[in-house]
C-alpha cells in the first residue's frame, strides 16, 4: 500500500487534511481514490487508529475534493 522505495506506486490514497498537535497527536483525513471514501487516521506515539468517516445517517462519506 505505501511503498517507500518506489513512491510512484503510492497513488491509491490522497491526503486531504493533515493536523499535528503539540501533544504529539497527528490526525489525517485521506481519501481512497478507487472508492472516493474518506478515512480519518489518528496517530499518537506508536499507536494509531483508522476509521471510515460517516454522515449523520451512518452512510459512508464520499469525497467532494477533485482527485
Amino acid at each position: 500500500m505505501f511503498n517507500k522505495k518506489d513512491k510512484s506506486q503510492n497513488n491509491k490514497f490522497k491526503t486531504i487534511d493533515d493536523y499535528f498537535y503539540a501533544l504529539a497527536v497527528t490526525s489525517k483525513i485521506i481519501v481512497d481514490k478507487g472508492t472516493i471514501t474518506n478515512y480519518l487516521i489518528n496517530i499518537k506515539d506508536y499507536a494509531g487508529a483508522i476509521t471510515v468517516l460517516l454522515d449523520k445517517d451512518g452512510n459512508t462519506m464520499f469525497s467532494q475534493v477533485k482527485l
